[in-house]
């Protein structure tokens, strides 16, 4: 005979209550099951999406920049980088979220796989947001200091090395708490997987080293990329102004001269002007590939300062969607442990997927600021479906009928 109870039935989050007669028994192993709502599988399906568009747009990303020749330079090795992290970050973090909100943020895959994902995570999204940080210090290298940074073996072997610097400050900012250094409360509930904040200190350290110090490269470097290139417009308009004067001066110049020509034919004997003319032929064509150069050298200066600006405007909104992404998830971690009360865990969880979302819209950035990038895209995607269909439908052509292949068949 089971021991009856009397408790109140409803569901409020992760509390149950009960308003039924239930055996205890009974009861005991319901709550051990999760039944989710229609908002939990209305997330979990729209979660799942987000995973879709990451893995497909970063995989695009890589193979774009494998694929295509024209897109194998020093910042596309950046890019790949931030690729390879962020489809890191879908393929291995992302779903075991989609599984904590379908079990009611409960997690049942045990502590040890609890600590390797949020290290993981700390790692892969500490390695993404770096490497914007370094996409950044590329394009002010190669804004401010173009000559040096036109000798590829020094930039790819710079590129290299950075690269490697931006995951080996990933991993140390991911490896002190496995390493026994930041070390969890021993009272903590297994069936909640959550970042370690219970030493203020390590939350400082890696906040400041995954975001802060990042976030303050690019706000710094994105400032002189700006400043750098407002000069060049303001000496652009000098020259272009400089130009239209010279180009009246030297107009009244040639008048001037035309009419000393006329006068000195007419006072001179016919042998002697055709070597006064021969001799100012050479001037006027030593003048004009004078004059050629200069255009070249300018529209070369107008077309640089145009690839600059095309930049800093990617560079704007890469840093604009990445601050407007993580900086709210950064702030709320970082208060935590000072907050007194204790803040809900959905929000947290809301932080998290917002951070997440731009490992999700960095292709995207690319692909709408480059034109390169986008007939990689075309080219890896629907250009091969289009060209199939067409194949297909070129192939149906040549197939006989029926009625034909009889005609044919008694004619012969």
């Amino acid at each position: 005979m089971s021991i009856m109870a009397n408790q109140t039935a409803d569901y409020h989050g992760d509390v149950y209550q009960w308003n039924r007669t239930v055996p205890t028994d009974e009861r005991d192993t319901q709550m051990e099951y999760y039944l989710p709502n229609w908002t939990d599988l209305v997330l979990a399906a729209l979660f799942c999406m987000l995973i879709v568009v990451t893995i497909v747009g970063n995989t695009l990303v890589i193979a774009a920049v494998i694929t295509t020749r024209r897109l194998r330079s020093v910042t596309n090795c950046f890019v790949s980088s931030l690729a390879a992290a962020d489809l890191l970050v879908g393929l291995a973090v992302m779903p075991p979220a989609v599984l904590l909100q379908l079990n009611g943020a409960s997690w049942e895959l045990g502590e040890i796989l609890c600590d390797s994902w949020l290290s993981l995570d700390i790692l892969l999204c500490s390695a993404s947001i770096l490497s914007l940080c370094a996409i950044s210090i590329d394009r002010y290298l190669a804004v401010t200091q173009p000559l040096v940074y036109s000798r590829r073996r020094r930039s790819k072997r710079l590129a290299g090395l950075m690269i490697v610097a931006v995951w080996i400050l990933a991993g140390a900012i991911t490896s002190p708490p496995l390493l026994g250094c930041f070390p969890r409360a021993t009272d903590r509930d297994s069936k909640k997987c959550t970042y370690n904040m219970d030493s203020s200190s390590y939350v400082i350290f890696s906040a400041c080293g995954s975001f802060f110090l990042p976030m303050l490269v690019m706000l710094y470097v994105y400032g002189r990329i700006s400043c750098v290139i407002a000069s060049r417009h303001r000496n652009l308009e000098t020259n272009e102004a400089d130009k239209t004067t010279n180009r009246r001066t030297r107009h009244a110049t040639l008048e001037r001269t035309k009419s000393m020509k006329i006068r000195r034919s007419e006072c001179t004997v016919d042998g002697d002007p055709c070597e006064r003319t021969s001799t100012e032929g050479d001037v006027t064509s030593s003048s004009c590939k004078k004059v050629g150069i200069v255009r070249g050298h300018q529209q070369s200066c107008i077309n640089r300062v145009a690839r600059e600006t095309k930049t800093a405007g990617t560079l704007a909104v890469v840093v604009g969607g990445f601050i407007a992404c993580w900086l709210p998830f950064f702030i709320l971690y970082l208060a935590t442990p000072f907050v007194p009360m204790k803040l809900p865990d959905i929000l947290m969880q809301a932080l998290t997927w917002l951070g997440w979302i731009n490992s999700a819209i960095n292709p995207f950035i690319y692909a709408f600021y480059s034109a390169d990038f986008r007939e990689a895209f075309w080219r890896l995607t629907c250009r091969k479906c289009f060209k199939s269909q067409t194949t297909l439908n070129h192939t149906e052509r040549k197939l006989p009928t029926p009625a034909t292949w009889r005609k044919n068949a008694s004619r012969t």
